[in-house]
């Protein structure tokens, strides 16, 4: 039975698929976005974070790991302050816990998504999960940059009702260079995924700097279209991230930089919809 880490069941979710949701994020991703809002998922190891709020300093006076590493472990920690990220979990188990919340499905037109990093990382693990989940009359999802080499896609699309796909940067020369995504890649898979009958939902993160120029969302939207892509979620960018990095020890390249505007997002949204696409700002 295929297995991966994960890190977090997140329960009652609006934005990963319509309806109410409960999205599991798996550990490992190939790609670096600087504005990632999951560096915890980067790496496919779990690991110990800390969380300077809680911490009491009770194995160094001048607190945590000021200078210094605080030598108890997360199992030691009294306040939680000192955290594991990631258990390994079988594709079964993991879809048995998610199930639970099966009757919140069945009430809002719900259901379950697998997220990560790049959950796609493990196939077999993702198509295996989704698969007993649907085998229950439940709704599935994933989320992905769909920029990884598939072995199974067959299996995978009969396994998944709806595929939320990364449209980030549109110049592949620059998307390699500053995230290592190709868009080639992802479009050869959405090209098949949707030949065997894929339901695909284009999702376009707004992050100032990178994906935010008039001509790059010009040229997503054009694509996506020129694809076959009906419908859009447009993500703004956000500092929610933000404190998983410190929590973390690592660097955060947008550290600082100012949220979207009502008026920067209505623009996307506008641009979208002459296109002809149906668009609606944070997934719901």
């Amino acid at each position: 039975m295929a297995t991966a880490t994960i890190t977090n069941v997140q329960r009652f979710s609006l934005h990963d698929g319509g309806g109410i949701r409960t999205v599991a994020f798996v550990k490992g991703c190939p790609f670096r976005c600087p504005w990632c809002c999951n560096p915890e998922n980067l790496s496919t190891k779990p690991q110990e974070v800390w969380h300077k709020s809680l911490c009491i300093g009770c194995s160094m006076r001048n607190g945590g790991f000021s200078g210094k590493v605080c030598p108890k472990s997360s199992k030691q920690c009294p306040t939680g302050a000192k955290e594991l990220l990631g258990v390994e979990r079988s594709a079964q188990d993991l879809a048995d816990e998610c199930l639970r919340d099966s009757v919140f499905f069945e009430e809002s037109g719900g259901g379950v998504t697998l997220s990560g990093g790049e959950c796609l990382m493990h196939e077999e693990f993702a198509e295996e999960f989704l698969r007993c989940c649907k085998g229950h009359g439940v709704h599935t999802a994933i989320e992905t940059t769909l920029a990884v080499p598939l072995a199974h896609a067959e299996d995978l699309v009969s396994a998944c009702g709806l595929f939320l796909v990364d449209f980030k940067i549109a110049d592949g020369a620059r998307s390699m260079r500053v995230t290592g995504i190709d868009p080639e890649v992802r479009d050869k898979n959405l090209g098949k995924a949707m030949g065997l009958g894929a339901r695909v939902v284009g999702r376009m993160p707004i992050i100032p700097g990178f994906t935010d120029s008039r001509k790059n969302v010009e040229q997503n939207v054009a694509h996506m279209v020129e694809l076959g892509i009906t419908h859009v979620d447009v993500l703004p960018f956000h500092q929610l991230g933000e404190g998983k990095y410190d929590a973390a020890g690592m660097d955060y390249a947008l550290k600082g930089v100012r949220q979207l505007s009502a008026s920067d997002v209505e623009l996307v949204l506008r641009l979208c919809e002459s296109a002809g696409l149906h668009a609606r700002a944070n997934g719901g």
